[in-house]
C-alpha cells in the first residue's frame, strides 16, 4: 500500500492582520513599508458603500501619507478648515457656538473627509499592488500558543503566525477567543447616516449641532454636498427611516434651522445602534488589538478612526522596532510595549467622549452648566482652543505642514 503524502505544513508568517477595514489595512500597508509581508485576513475589494464617511484628522493624513495609501485616497477627499459646534440642546445656561479653525495652528485644513468604501477599496488594492497576500477569508476559531497563533480559517486553510493583529471590529472574535475582557455599553441612541446636497456652501466647514438626543453632524463631502450623522432615539430612527426623501430632508432641515439652505436627501439612510466599549488590555499571548476591537464610541469630534490609526501607527512603529532587533514580534516584551504605548490614549479618548455624550443627553443642570462652561472658555480663550485642537488631533502639531 503506498504511503500518503505528507501533509504540507502552513507557512510561518511574522504577522497575520485579521480586518479588512481602514485599521487593519493601515497596519498592514505599515508593515509592508516597515519590510514585512504580513497576511491580511478579512480582505474586502470590492465593499459595500454604506454612504459613510471618516474625517481624518492632519495626523492620521500624514500617516497615510507615510505609508504610501495617501495617493490612491486624496483626489476623493474634501478638506474641512474648520469644525462649527452649536448648541442646540434647549438648556437652561446655552453654550455659545465655538468655531475650531485650522488656520489657527498655522494648517490649511484641520482633516481630510474620505468615503469609507473609498478607503477600503483603495487601501486593498494599494494591499495587492505590494505583493500582500490578502484572503477573504473570515476567521473561525484560533489557538494562541507560547510560540505562535494559529488561525483556522472559513476556506479550510490554517494560518500560521508570530503575532496576530485583531483589527475585526466591535464583535471581535479574536478579543474573545483570547480571554480578553471587555467593559461595554449601550447608548439609547441611534445613527442614522445619509448624504444631503444643499443650497448654501458649506464653505469647508464641519458642523456639529448639539441636540438633547445627541448631535446632528454635517461634514462637507464635495461641493454643495455633506454626510450627515444625526443621533436620536431609536423610536425616532424608526420614524425618520419611514419618511420619503423629501419628507426627511424637511426634518433635517428644520432641524438645523435651515444652516445650509434648503436640502435633499440624495443616498439611503442607514442605521446604527450607538455603544461603547473598551477592551481591559490591548494585548495577549501572541494577539494585538488594534482599532474598534480595542474601543468603540459615538461618532462625535471625529475621533473614532483616527485613534484606530493611532492604534496603527503605534503597532507598526513597536513591531517594525522589533524586527529591526531581530526580535520576536509576539515576544511579551514586544507586546508590553504597545500595551503602555495605547492604553492611556485609548482609554482616555474612549470615555472622553462618552462623557461629553452623557451630558448632552442626561439633561443635568450640573453637566449642562460644565459643558457651557468648557465650551465658553474654548470661545473666548485663544490658547485653550488651540490647545484643544492640538488634543484632538491626537498631536503634536509642530511637526505637520504649515498652511500655505
Amino acid at each position: 500500500m503506498a504511503k500518503s503524502a505528507k501533509a504540507k505544513v502552513p507557512t510561518l508568517h511574522e504577522v497575520a492582520v485579521v480586518g479588512g477595514g481602514a485599521a487593519g489595512l493601515a497596519v498592514a500597508l505599515g508593515l509592508e513599508k516597515a519590510g514585512l509581508k504580513p497576511l491580511l485576513v478579512g480582505a474586502t475589494p470590492t465593499p459595500r458603500d454604506d454612504g459613510r464617511t471618516a474625517a481624518l484628522m492632519a495626523p492620521s493624513v500624514r500617516f497615510l501619507d507615510e505609508i504610501g495609501a495617501l495617493p490612491r485616497l486624496e483626489a476623493n477627499s474634501t478638506p474641512l478648515a474648520a469644525m462649527r459646534l452649536i448648541d442646540a440642546t434647549g438648556a437652561l445656561v446655552r453654550a455659545p457656538t465655538v468655531t475650531f479653525r485650522a488656520s489657527e495652528v498655522d494648517l490649511p485644513w484641520f482633516a481630510l473627509n474620505f468615503a469609507n468604501a473609498d478607503m477600503v477599496r483603495g487601501m486593498t488594492a494599494e494591499a495587492l499592488d505590494r505583493g500582500l497576500t490578502c484572503t477573504p477569508a473570515q476567521v473561525l476559531a484560533a489557538e494562541f500558543g507560547a510560540q505562535e497563533a494559529q488561525l483556522a480559517l472559513s476556506d479550510g486553510a490554517t494560518a500560521r503566525a508570530r503575532l496576530v493583529i485583531a483589527a475585526d471590529g466591535q464583535k471581535s472574535l479574536l478579543r474573545a477567543l483570547s480571554g480578553l475582557e471587555v467593559r461595554s455599553w449601550t447608548y439609547d441612541q441611534t445613527a442614522l447616516t445619509f448624504h444631503v446636497t444643499h443650497s448654501r456652501d458649506h464653505e469647508d466647514i464641519s458642523t456639529e449641532i448639539h441636540m438633547r438626543a445627541g448631535p446632528l453632524t454635517f461634514v462637507p463631502f464635495g461641493a454643495f454636498r455633506c454626510a450627515v450623522v444625526w443621533l436620536v432615539t431609536p423610536g425616532e430612527a424608526e420614524r425618520l427611516r419611514a419618511l420619503t426623501p423629501k419628507a426627511l430632508a424637511i426634518a433635517v432641515q428644520r432641524a438645523s434651522t435651515s444652516l445650509l439652505g434648503d436640502l435633499e436627501v440624495v443616498t439611503p439612510v442607514a442605521a446604527v445602534p450607538m455603544r461603547g466599549l473598551i477592551a481591559q488590555k490591548a494585548t495577549g499571548t501572541r494577539l494585538a488589538l488594534a482599532g474598534e476591537a480595542l474601543h468603540a464610541f459615538p461618532p462625535i469630534g471625529a475621533q473614532g478612526l483616527n485613534l484606530g490609526l493611532r492604534d496603527a501607527r503605534q503597532i507598526v512603529d513597536v513591531v517594525g522596532k522589533a524586527l529591526t532587533a531581530g526580535r520576536d514580534p509576539g515576544a511579551p516584551e514586544v507586546l508590553a510595549a504597545y500595551e503602555s504605548g495605547r492604553r492611556i490614549d485609548a482609554v482616555s479618548r474612549t470615555y472622553g467622549v462618552d462623557l461629553l455624550n452623557r451630558t448632552l443627553i442626561s439633561g443635568l443642570l450640573p453637566l449642562d452648566l460644565m459643558r457651557a462652561a468648557g465650551l465658553a472658555a474654548a470661545a473666548n480663550i485663544g490658547p485653550f482652543r488651540r490647545l484643544l485642537m492640538r488634543a484632538g488631533m491626537g498631536e503634536n502639531l509642530m511637526s505637520l505642514p504649515k498652511a500655505g
